[in-house]
Order: structure tokens, then sequence, then C-alpha cells
């Protein structure tokens, strides 16, 4: 379904990097830092040393703790108490960190012994006189206060999904006969600037039919092609699935992808403020069977919820997880050989607006 529905309303933000945005950054992290603070009096912790890529990012509001792209957790951690927050990093890292990272924002950064193994962690223990509590057993309330974005970070995954969504278009564009999947996957990446790509799926022809998460491989293209990119940058991400049909799409193809454009439309409906994302899965199984399609369901994940994750949590039968406004969704039915995906925010009213587009200015 391409943009079939305008959402919730723009923010009083301009188009300035979050770097130009300072004091709004540091409320934003003061005030995030705050609800961390009320979940862990709740659960009696006094302490917490947060490594995860995805809580540095949010409580930081866009810095990044890592260096390697492959890793969950970070080369630095954050310790928060019930009166500080301190970045603890290696030596090698803490300046750039300071500087770069976390500048302007009420953080100390401490550094740590880069050769001891468990040097950042024994620091966190000694700085708040005890064994802090880790990502995993926050992790329940971390999805849920990652998972409503803020005004700023709705205005940052707006600028997310736009670049991503013109780098895929404009990469399939490019499409000619006898390009291989490697090639398409070589042009998207290319089309990114300052966006990082955690994912890139390519398939070509047969391959999309037979594999629902297709690497992309030397495999030419003849006929057709699918391209699947999840965009990541200050932290959150944005999912987009596109097809390219060199040639025109049969009876058979055209009738899969209305099916799951009519799937795709049930699940947008039923993603309402106060609706579970069990209910948006009920509804994608009923359009499934009304379509003639129903088991293939099975075949792939539905999506989800998406943020600081490419996907903050897959929603499955019977998921209590509420919705709310202000969270951020990419839904992605699919069947055999056809898929639909886009990036929405949903805002109060139940409107959604869907930043997965192509800017005007992109178009041919």
């Amino acid at each position: 379904m391409q943009e079939t529905v305008e959402g919730a309303e723009r923010t009083a933000l301009g188009p300035s990097d979050v770097l130009d945005l300072p004091e709004w950054r540091r409320r934003e992290s003061v005030a995030r830092l705050d609800g961390l603070r009320e979940r862990m009096a709740g659960r009696q912790i006094e302490a917490a040393y947060l490594n995860s890529r995805r809580t540095f990012a949010w409580l930081t509001v866009g810095g990044l703790n890592h260096v390697a792209t492959a890793t969950e957790t970070g080369v630095a951690g954050l310790l928060v108490t019930r009166d500080a927050a301190t970045v603890i990093a290696p030596t090698i890292e803490a300046e750039r960190l300071r500087e770069e990272e976390v500048n302007g924002l009420d953080l100390e950064v401490v550094a740590a012994d880069w050769w001891r193994p468990e040097g950042l962690a024994q620091e966190a223990a000694r700085l708040c006189g005890r064994q802090p509590a880790t990502d995993s057993s926050l992790e329940a309330d971390l999805v849920e206060l990652r998972s409503r974005l803020s005004p700023l970070d709705q205005h940052h995954l707006v600028q997310v999904g736009e670049r991503a969504t013109s780098a895929v278009c404009d990469a399939l564009d490019r499409v000619v006969a006898g390009m291989t999947e490697a090639d398409l996957a070589r042009e998207v990446l290319c089309n990114l600037g300052g966006i990082r790509a955690p994912v890139v799926l390519v398939a070509a022809d047969d391959r999309i039919a037979r594999y629902r998460h297709p690497l992309p491989t030397d495999t030419p293209i003849r006929r057709r092609a699918m391209l699947v990119l999840v965009a990541e940058r200050w932290g959150l991400h944005a999912a987009v699935t596109r097809f390219c049909e060199l040639d025109p799409p049969g009876p058979d193809l055209e009738r899969r992808f209305e099916a799951v454009a009519e799937v795709e439309a049930a699940m947008y409906e039923a993603t309402r403020p106060g609706a579970k994302l069990g209910d948006v899965f009920e509804a994608a199984r009923g359009a499934y069977a009304r379509t003639g399609y129903a088991d293939e369901w099975k075949l792939h994940h539905q999506g989800g919820t998406i943020g600081y994750q490419g996907r903050e949590r897959i929603a499955t039968p019977d998921d209590p997880t509420m919705i709310e406004a202000g969270m951020a969704f990419a839904w992605n039915p699919s069947i055999t050989g056809v898929k639909t995906e886009d990036t929405f925010i949903l805002g109060a009213d139940g409107q959604r607006r869907i930043v997965t587009h192509r800017p005007a200015q992109a178009r041919d």
C-alpha cells in the first residue's frame, strides 16, 4: 500500500538536524532519564548500567555508543542512579563520546582502562557502590518507554523514512535486466548518504517467492526484483519494501498484490489507540482468509512496532501490547511472491502519518 493515509500532525520542528537543537535534546534526555528512574523505583532498583545500543540512543536522544555496527551492545554504557547519570567508556572512546555523542547533555563521561575486560562493569559497580541492574532486567519497561516517540523522535523518523524510501526508489529506477541482486544492494547503499542500513534484502525473480528474507546474491535480475531496507539514524529505524517489475505482472501476480494490499489495509484500520497488537494480528488473519490466502500469515511475521529497534515488538496472536498514540509501526504482510511494507506514526485520533514516502523533489 503506497501512502494511502496521511496521519499525525507535523510538529513545530523545522528541518534542522538534532545537533542544531541542543536545548531541546537536553530536555528530552532529562525527561527520559526521569521516566526511567520512576520505573526503576517501582522495581526497587537503585542503579542500572545500560549498554545496549538502542537504550543508549534513546536516553541520549540520538547518541551512539557503538563502533562495530553489527553488535547489540556498545563500547560504552550509561550508569543511571537516583540522582546521577554517567557515561562509562574505555579510554579509547571517552573523549569522542564526550565531544560528539553526548555534548550538551547533563551527563558526565568517565574513562575506564580499555585493557580490562570487565573494566566498564567494574567501574559502574564502584561508582554506585553496588552491582547495578542491566538492560535485560529492565527491557520490558524500556521497550514501553522507547516505543512512545516524542515530537523530536517523530521529526527524525520522518527524515529517516523519506531518505530511505528515496534511496530505495532511486535504486529500483536504475534496475535493468542483467543487473545482479548484489548490484542493486550496492546501489541502494550508495544512495543513503548519512543513513545506516542494518538490513538490506534483495531478491530477483524466483527467489522472491522462495525466500522471505533473501540476502543479496550474484543472481541476475531478469523480470522482477524486490528490495527491502531497514534504515537507521539517531537510533531510529524505518522499514520499507518496494518492487520493480520489468515485465507486466500477470493476472495471478496482480491478484496477489491486491490481496496483500487488502491485508495491509485491514491492519492499518485496526491500528488505533486503545487496541492491542493482538487485535491487529486478528484483523490480518481475517483479511488473509477473505482474500483466499488463509495460511500465508504462517510463513512470515506480520511486523509490529518500530523505533529504536528494527522492531521493538513483533505482533503475535493474542498479543496484549497496548497501542498508543505516538507509537510507530511497520506492518509487513506478505503472500508468496509479493509483500508490502511501510513505516507510519500513529496519531491521537487514529490517523497515520506514513514516513516512507518518496519526497516530491525526488520524483521524476
